[in-house]
């Protein structure tokens, strides 16, 4: 590179290098950047693009050269301030894991019997195993239990395998598996109704081995849980519905991650096994070196390099490799370094990659397969030099923030796809001699572990959870990368200066203290870093490497600055590099503070000592400055949205213009990243330095930030709606997320600095800062946020925490970091008054100390005014804090306030003679900081901590005029939790030279103390506060008795109101006097008002009285009064215009079009609040009635049945809700066979299926949004189970409003509303009328459970707060006198009330499982007070998802008996049973609530059948009652018309009953309730009939769902009539059916035996059936014999018999799971038929020839000939045919084995009911009654094994018959020609001898 100074040449290059290319500056031209900086502070600066790349040139050199703008964040001396100053550690917690396997489809296998084996780390379970089928269902729900840290929880795989379970082994199918962060990733940390692909690891040539459709979801405490919508049954597409996050391709290929590992460097080199202690123990010296070697983990395959003896600096050139489906379902790496001892390993460090953050998954060429490297990574964990026993092990295992620097490992990664969707053979063909190789290598190298076992090895070392279960990797070695270079590094300083050390802990401050400060190995003082590797590049060398100009490591990079000639060449050449670092300050003794003497100081005022720490690394700064300007943007951004956000708090309206202001400069920003970062690209295309991740992650980041100013720009023009500032921010929030994502850089550079505290050569404390936040750059936008500036850290004991505060001591430092060529810029940041002592200012010779030049006195005082909201850490519940207060050498204490948790300090510590170094200007810009710590006061032990913060005080220079400081709210932290706020206001004034009595003075009291001044406390005015006591509830013992006479006092601002004694709490927990009020004195500004205490206490014998609880309200905005809306006056002065709503018949959202008076909606509209639509047209004053109308029907033709009750009003509203066509619905109601009785259960499927409709059926969702504040109106009874099609709708809407009554319309269904959570969740917790505070006692805990202990009781009452004028102060008088009160307007009296109360249980789901084998047998316990209702005999076996259907009857008193507990319990034969999980409703807050959520409102009015009315006033009366409660007057009935708050609703109200017209305002008066949150003033939303889904709770697992119970609860008053009897929910009973299946013939069977003989194929063939879950009803036909053609003929007839509910179209199964269980289980299985083909074996086995499985709900047609039918008859979309509709069925079906045809069945269903079938029996096979014909079968078809004969016959006879008989011809012939032969000579020599 050459070095010419043309000005144009270097700025070009320094153009391409994106800030990264300096030119030199000169001092003067740095100070006007600092001024201009200074201008620029707040506002945005022009800058030319020249000066953005380089800041030397001065902005106004080349003006408006380019609109690039930068911002910089303000040249501040000293970092932001943090009012949090130590963070909690990440505590394990309990998570739960819920998966429910539904079932498995397109297994590969013949005839399996599969089942589904689950794991997560250690834990395995199992569903059970079903037989003979491809496609299982299950439906099984297991939970697993975890307890631990979220990093290492989050890692663990889940795995789902599929296994084919045989007697004594089983095989797998394929396995599925991803990481719990992949599902808590997911909205609501879920998968739900996905199908997980199985593949095979081993083998990944062959494919998709099935799919397994599961729910998974992941819950922290107190993740609510959203019960899934279960997919309805239709054919769904499992391609499209795959169990992979959004955006993951469907198929995934299979890729090599190829992670290799070259070398480390750094080690700690003490071997810290157990052995080597012993020895050192024994020896005193520890010489052995570490034996380090690298395992790598990843998604449950583990791989580990050889092992490397005895060095810290090993050397490995090993790759492992991975093959795993891309992109992974995992998202994280690990590397862990181990070193390797006698007895066990131990892990030196750990470190993650996050896959996320090295690759990129856009399409195309924007995104990149993960990448890294080949670059360092840096190890962080436990102190070097530790000892085994404390809790390293931890943090050397990644758990927890490491502590110290531990080597660092140069690696890289890389991934290949393997090509070919799923795995091609040329690539599978390498990986298999591999492994062998591996064997050897590995093996040999370590000498102790064959490769085999490594990972074995390695697992068992690590503390991992999948010990040696995980799968082994390869290890390859590979080549070593190109040549590491000693000489290519660069040389880097870090200089720091000590400006104040206070807070030391005074059991440190008895010896010397000093502090050490080191990056990596350098600057450590116990451990030097002498490692060989990192030697620095001699002098020599580099004048050398200078003098011929070869390019500098520094040059290679861009960084170096051309050398201009304000630095000429020579003069610098000899001190180059400084010879020794100083890396820790001189050790000094601390002294004691003034003031409480609690903390120690070093008197660092004089001068203060300086470090300098010289490094050497590869300069790879590039990575840094990329990513501080990313931050720098991010910080600019957050910081904007931030203060839109504390705006909008208080409801600000700038909020709005503030937000999009900081979303446009973003944008700016985020541009002019980009350009630079476009340039940077260009320039290094042809670079070797550069990684390709580097390359690859700079592209990212622009697409990123442009995608991101895209959303930043349609953010900034979205116009307001009606949530919209609320969305607008969290939208912007996930901006910051998205860039805060994007700054962190996975490529480890330059090791993070940490400072110790080193006393008595121990390190005591540390603080550990990012390299990258102190690196400096010329460019202000790359450069560290605490680059050169004075950062306050707090030192912290390495190790486990204590609780409390564990700070050892603040340290105010200035640090700088940079290459020692920049090193002449390090003081350029200095504050004004500070000069360098000894030394010069650049790298060769750093100043020793630096000296203030100017002292100055100030006073600081601290106004100490109150705090509200500390934690409690008395047993008491409350607190008695003090403040302690440290600044500099000065620490003092505030009062302790006893029992408060809100305590009004009001006090001014002042602290005198404070000496500050430094410029006046830079001091009252920048004071040090001011900590204030909480604490209670404990009698006998040590204070307890509540809290800390940090404040800025005010400065006041002696020059200036005195203005009082204000008082502001300073956030406490406890940890990590929040511990209130604090209210002070803290001042620094400077002491003038005529001595301190020139300050303001403060007011003394007796006992030296001051109170806070009045110019500082705020203004006070008068205000009322009226308090509603309403009662106690739940109040627990205290002391072991119970309360018995409790009161309430309410405190705020010093005053106290006292509630009436409740003199029997047990008889009657309200109080008698309801209302009381009282004056306080409180600040104008409703920002300071104090917090108001609820105190209870309970009144003992003897005058004593005990503290129950307490709750602090710590904001009383809520409580501000509001007048209510004045109503409208009924003053009628012309008749009304007439405003018909005539509910939609069209679905479609048109615009209302007025047409004669009417407007035709398409959707109902409330007329109040949302009618925006109608405003336009008919314009309505306040004092008109108006008309809506609510009928939508003329009166149909009366109804032929003769019930007392005319036909419901059908609201055409709810037509809009459900497009179906009539056909297919006819079809279901005979499919549900219109025998079935219409009961609750009717209403309940109809209400299921409309729901199911509404969530994603409709076309049209708009309608439904609009339509949801009103979903009470929409609710179904209108709804029909039966809608015309949608075609109709739009046809009838065209006769204005009128319609053609339809002849017979189909019985309509009400319905009910499904909530799929609380209730309370809906409307809100009934709160309306009173509020209900938790009482608390005792300590609060970090632990966020330990509030279930602490909760004593509630407290029921209101609050109203207004200020007084000063006329209203007599007024208020007379109104206490009348006891006329704002507060309890509209408050029922609360006497005692007695009430009928019916809780309806439906059933539960997703229960936790109780018993070993997971499950759990549940029944119902209620309590309600003292009674309680134990339905223990109806326990339902064996089920986690029971349907209970079981109500309940109590009668109770409110107050007294109002907390109703569902509790779910486990029943257990033995021993006690144990509860699974219960809910708690308060039923008095709904017994009273304006929502009336007593009995929900039906959607249709009727007498009797399954929706008969049940509450105990008829809708009309209920009218009546509401409006007199609500003092409107009463509703006005006349013929066609209701009148409600001038509102005039028209419906129908007459009859026809028996040809009688009869009148009923019933149905119009529901119609009116349901609208009821249209009336103006008074109305609200009212319950409707609904179920309610209630999680279960368990205090066992405090905070994790532990099921759902879907129930409803009704209340009636008794002193109302009586209400008609409860509804009958019980379950339905499953009608009993039998399916009776002819299987005639079959055809084209595979032919699976050979004749030995003639080598003939054929098959006995036979055929086997069972239903789905009635495996024990198997049923075979006889066998068909020697099928030569593959045809059989059975004529055999198969009768199953099985119950079935016909409106969740399952089979249900009870039987018992073993010959041990007790009950039999019930199950409900889809009705599946499964018919199998088999070849029968009379010695072996038989074989399985093929199968078919019928859904018997919609299965393809039978073919007409077996010709026609095909195998793809049952996957094309062929009409599908339901059995239960058609109820017979014959023809062809095709059976099948791994996807080919085997076969063909003739066979005839026919379906009928249990009733019928007795009616009308048949025989099983061919018997009795209706016998079938014996079949035709050839006479081939017999058992060679049973009739030899006929076999001999047919097999030999037939076809060797002449050969036979020739055969048997010679025989004889040749016996008797032997005979003769044989007997001849005897026959003759006797015919001789006889003669």
């Amino acid at each position: 590179m050459d070095h010419s100074d043309s000005p144009a040449n270097t700025r070009r290059k320094a153009k391409t290098m994106f800030g990264l290319k300096v030119k030199k500056k000169k001092k003067h031209a740095n100070k006007d950047l600092v001024l201009a900086n200074k201008g620029a502070l707040e506002s945005e600066v022009e800058v030319p693009e020249e000066s953005l790349l380089l800041e030397g040139e001065n902005p106004d050199d080349e003006p408006g050269t380019s609109a690039v703008r930068t911002r910089i964040i303000p040249n501040t001396k000293r970092a932001k301030l943090k009012t949090r100053i130590q963070d909690s550690e990440g505590k394990p917690q309990s998570f739960q894991i819920a998966i429910n396997i539904t079932e498995a489809r397109q297994l590969v296998g013949e005839n399996i019997d599969p089942s589904v084996v689950i794991e997560i780390g250690d834990e395995k379970k199992q569903t059970s195993v079903k037989e003979g089928t491809n496609a299982p269902f299950y439906n099984e729900y297991f939970v697993f239990d975890f307890f631990a840290h979220k990093e290492v929880f989050f890692d663990k795989v889940i795995k789902l395998t599929v296994v084919h379970s045989k007697m004594l082994r089983s095989f797998c199918i394929g396995s599925f598996k991803l990481d719990v962060w992949t599902v808590y990733k997911q909205p609501g940390h879920q998968f739900m109704n996905k199908w997980a692909m199985l593949t095979n690891p081993c083998d990944i040539s062959t494919g998709v081995k099935g799919y397994v459709k599961c729910d998974i979801s992941v819950s922290a405490k107190g993740d609510a849980m959203q019960p899934g919508q279960k997919a309805s049954d239709a054919e769904e597409q499992i391609d499209k519905n795959l169990l992979i996050p959004e955006g993951f391709p469907s198929e995934r290929p299979w890729a090599r991650f190829c992670v290799k590992v070259y070398q480390a460097e750094g080690l700690p080199r003490n071997n810290s096994s157990i052995m080597a202690n012993v020895t050192k123990a024994f020896i005193g010296d520890n010489t052995a070196l570490i034996d380090p070697y690298v395992v790598v983990s990843f998604f449950k395959q583990v791989g580990r390099t050889s092992t490397q003896k005895s060095t810290a600096d090993p050397v490995w050139n090993e790759q492992i490799v991975f093959t795993e489906m891309f992109p992974p379902l995992c998202q994280r790496l690990k590397i862990q370094v181990w070193d390797e001892g006698s007895m066990s390993d131990v892990a030196i460090g750990t470190h993650y990659f996050d896959l996320r953050r090295i690759s990129n998954e856009q399409d195309g060429d924007k995104g990149f397969l993960p990448t890294f490297g080949p670059a360092w990574i840096n190890l962080y964990g436990s102190a070097r030099n530790f000892s085994l026993g404390d809790d390293t092990v931890e943090l050397n295992e990644g758990i927890g923030e490491g502590v110290s620097y531990r080597g660092r490992v140069y690696m890289e990664l890389a991934v290949e796809i393997l090509s070919g969707g799923t795995g091609s053979e040329s690539k599978l063909r390498i990986v298999k001699p591999l492994k062998d190789a591996k064997a050897g290598k590995a093996g040999g190298k370590d000498g102790k572990t064959p490769a085999g076992g490594g990972a074995g090895g390695a697992a068992g070392g690590a503390a991992d959870d999948d010990k040696g279960k995980a799968v082994a990797a390869e290890v390859l070695p590979v080549e070593s990368p190109p040549e590491l270079n000693p000489d290519d590094k660069e040389s880097f300083l870090l200089f720091g200066a000590l400006f104040e050390a206070t807070m030391i802990d005074r059991k440190i401050g008895d010896k010397p203290i000093s502090f050490e400060f080191s990056l990596g190995n350098y600057g450590n003082v116990l451990e030097p870093a002498g490692q060989s590797s990192l030697t620095a590049p001699s002098p020599a060398v580099s004048r050398r490497r200078r003098a011929l100009d070869v390019p500098d490591s520094s040059d290679m990079h861009g960084a170096s600055p051309p050398l201009s000639p304000s630095s000429p060449l020579l003069p610098r050449e000899p001190q180059d590099i400084p010879q020794v670092s100083k890396s820790t300050t001189p050790a000094e003794k601390p002294l004691i503070v003034e003031g409480n003497r609690y903390y120690m100081y070093l008197p660092l005022e004089k001068q203060k000592p300086c470090i300098n720490v010289l490094s050497h690394w590869e300069d790879r700064t590039y990575r840094l400055y990329n990513s501080n300007m990313l931050e720098n943007i991010a910080v600019l951004f957050e910081e904007g949205v931030a203060s839109a956000a504390e705006l909008h708090r208080k409801s600000d309206p700038g909020a709005e213009l503030m937000l999009k202001t900081s979303l446009k400069e973003f944008c700016m920003d985020a541009r002019s990243f980009i350009a630079a970062a476009e340039a940077k690209l260009k320039a290094e295309l042809k670079s070797t330095y550069l990684t390709q991740l580097d390359k690859k992650r700079l592209t990212m980041c622009k697409q990123e930030l442009e995608s991101m100013i895209g959303e930043a720009q349609s953010l900034e023009e979205r116009k307001r709606k009606a949530g919209g500032m609320k969305e607008m921010l969290q939208d912007a929030t996930k901006l910051t997320q998205k860039l805060r994502f994007l700054v962190v850089e996975p490529q480890h550079t330059v090791p993070d600095i940490f400072v110790w505290l080193l006393s008595n050569n121990k390190r005591v404390a540390y603080a550990r800062i990012r390299a990258r936040d102190l690196l400096f750059s010329s460019s202000t936008e790359a450069k560290g946020i605490h680059c050169g500036k004075i950062i306050t850290l707090f030192l912290k004991p390495p190790g486990k925490r204590v609780a409390g505060l564990s700070v050892q001591a603040k340290l105010d430092v200035y640090l700088w970091f940079g290459t020692c060529l920049d090193s002449i810029y390090m003081l350029d940041d200095l504050p004004a008054g500070f000069s360098p002592a000894a030394g010069g200012t650049d790298a060769s010779n750093p100043p020793k100390s630096l000296l203030g030049t100017e002292e100055h006195q100030f006073e600081l005082r601290c106004h100490m005014y109150q705090a509200r909201g500390l934690i409690a850490a008395d047993n008491s519940g409350l607190s008695d804090p003090f403040a302690r207060v440290t600044y500099l050498s000065h620490s003092q204490t505030t009062n302790v306030i006893s029992q408060t948790l809100s305590p009004t300090w009001n006090q001014s510590l002042p602290m005198s003679r404070l000496l500050l170094s430094g410029d006046l200007q830079y001091i009252q810009q920048e004071p040090p900081r001011i900590l204030i710590e909480v604490y209670d006061d404990d009698a006998l032990g040590k204070a307890e901590y509540l809290g800390a913060t940090v404040a800025v005080p005010e400065v006041r220079l002696a020059s200036d005029p005195y203005r009082p400081p204000t008082l502001q709210y300073s956030p406490l932290h406890c940890g990590s939790q929040s511990g209130g706020d604090l209210l002070a206001a803290f001042e620094l004034l400077q002491v003038p030279q005529s001595g301190e009595q020139n300050l303001p003075a403060l007011e003394e009291q007796e006992g030296g103390i001051y109170t806070v001044p009045d110019n500082i406390r705020p203004v006070l005015s008068t205000y009322r506060l009226e308090v509603l006591f309403w009662g106690l509830r739940e109040l627990k013992k205290v002391q072991f008795l119970s309360v018995d006479r409790p009161q309430v006092f309410i405190e705020c601002a010093g005053k106290t109101l006292r509630s009436s004694v409740i003199q029997k709490y047990k008889s009657n927990p309200n109080f008698t006097t309801l209302v009381d009020a009282i004056e306080l004195e409180l600040p104008e500004n409703e920002h300071l008002h104090p917090p108001l205490s609820i105190t209870v206490v309970d009144w003992r014998a003897f005058g004593r009285s005990t503290l129950v609880g307490n709750h602090i309200i710590n904001n009383l905005k809520a409580f501000k009064y509001t007048p209510p809306p004045a109503l409208p006056a009924p003053i009628q002065t012309h008749k009304p215009p007439m405003v018909t709503y005539t509910p939609a018949r069209a679905p479609t959202p048109e615009p209302p079009s007025t047409e004669g008076g009417f407007i035709f909606a398409s959707h109902p509209i409330e007329l109040s609040q949302h009618a925006g639509e109608t405003s336009s047209t008919v314009a309505l004053t306040k004092d008109q009635d108006f008309l809506i109308t609510v009928e939508d029907e003329p009166p149909p033709p009366a109804p032929p049945t003769p019930k007392p009750e005319p036909k419901k009003t059908k609201d055409g509203k709810m037509k809009t809700t459900r497009g179906r066509s009539t056909k297919r619905r006819k079809r279901t109601i005979a499919d549900e066979s219109a025998e079935s009785v219409i009961d609750w259960w009717s209403k309940y499927y109809a209400s299921v299926e409309k729901q199911a409709k509404q969530k994603d059926g409709s076309p049209f969702p708009q309608v439904f949004e609009k339509a949801l504040p009103y979903q009470s109106l929409l609710s179904a009874g209108i709804d029909s189970m039966v809608s015309s099609s949608v075609g109709d709708k739009k046809k009838k809407h065209k006769g204005k409003g009128v319609m053609e009554p339809k002849p017979g319309p189909l019985p309509k269904l009400a319905t009910l509303k499904l909530y799929n959570k609380e209730l309370e969740a809906e409307f809100g917790p009934f709160d309306d009328w009173v509020n209900t505070y938790e009482l608390f006692r005792g300590k609060a805990n970090e632990e966020d459970g330990a509030t279930d202990e602490r909760y004593v009781g509630k407290f029921k009452g209101r609050f109203c707060l207004y200020k007084l004028n000063e006329d209203e102060d007599e007024d208020w008088e007379e109104a206490a006198d009348t006891g006329y009160f704002r507060v309890n307007r509209g408050i029922p009296p609360n006497c005692p009330v007695q009430v009928l109360i019916r809780v309806y249980i439906v059933s539960a789901s997703n229960l936790h499982p109780a018993d070993p084998d997971g499950k759990a047998d549940p029944y119902i316990v209620v309590r309600l007070g003292k009674n309680e209702i134990k339905d223990r005999d109806n326990y339902i076996p064996k089920q986690l998802n029971p349907v209970f259907g079981r109500s309940f009857e109590i009668q109770a008193s409110f107050p007294r008996e109002s907390l109703l507990s569902v509790l779910i319990y486990d029943y257990d034969l033995v021993g006690g049973d144990d509860l699974i999980g219960e809910t708690r409703i308060d039923l008095e807050n709904r017994f009273y609530s304006r929502h009336r959520a007593t009995c929900g409102l039906p959607t249709e009015y009727s007498l009797d059948g399954y929706n008969a009315w049940r509450d105990c006033l008829k809708p009309s009366e209920l009218l009546s009652k509401l409006c007199r409660d609500n003092g409107l007057e009463d509703p006005q009935f006349r013929p066609g018309r209701i009148t409600v708050a001038d509102k005039v609703f028209t419906g129908k109200t007459v009859f026809m009953d028996e040809d009688e017209p009869v009148e009923s305002y019933e149905h119009l008066s529901l119609k009116i309730l349901h609208r009821w949150a249209e009336i103006p003033a008074v109305g609200c939303k009212l319950v409707p009939e609904h179920i309610e889904t209630r999680t279960l709770f368990n205090k066992a697992r405090p905070g994790l769902d532990q099921g759902q119970v879907q129930m409803w609860v009704d209340m009636f008053p008794l002193d109302l009539p009586h209400p008609g009897p409860s509804v009958d929910i019980s379950p339905r009973k499953p009608k009993g059916y039998e399916l009776r299946i002819i299987i005639w013939n079959t055809e084209d069977v595979i032919l699976e035996d050979s004749n030995f003989l003639t080598g003939q194929q054929s098959s006995d063939i036979y055929i086997k059936g069972w239903l789905k879950g009635l495996e024990d009803d198997r049923q075979e036909t006889d066998v068909h014999y020697n099928s030569l053609t593959g045809e059989g003929n059975f004529n055999w007839r198969f009768v199953f018999p099985f119950s079935y509910l016909p409106a969740e179209k399952v089979v249900v199964v009870r039987k018992r799971e073993s010959i041990f269980s007790l009950d039999k289980t019930e199950q409900k299985l889809p009705a599946i038929l499964i018919l199998q083909v088999w070849d029968f074996e009379t010695l072996s086995s038989d074989d399985f020839l093929g199968t078919v499985e019928l859904d018997l709900h919609g299965f393809p047609r039978g073919a007409k000939t077996a010709k026609s039918c095909k195998a793809d008859m049952l996957t094309d979309g062929t009409e599908k045919i339901s059995i239960f509709q058609q109820k017979r069925a014959r023809g062809w079906w095709p059976f099948g084995k791994s996807g080919e045809l085997t076969g063909k069945v003739e066979a005839e269903f026919h379906l009928v009911t249990a009733e019928e079938a007795e009616k009308n029996p048949v025989g099983r096979a061919r018997k009795e009654p209706e016998p079938l014909p014996k079949p035709n079968r050839p006479d081939t078809s017999f058992s060679w094994f049973v009739n030899p004969f006929k076999c001999f016959f047919h097999l030999v006879w037939r076809s060797y018959k002449k050969y036979i008989i020739i055969a048997l011809v010679v025989l004889i012939t040749m016996l008797f020609l032997a005979l003769l032969f044989y007997t001849l000579p005897g026959a003759i020599s006797q015919k001789i001898v006889n003669g």
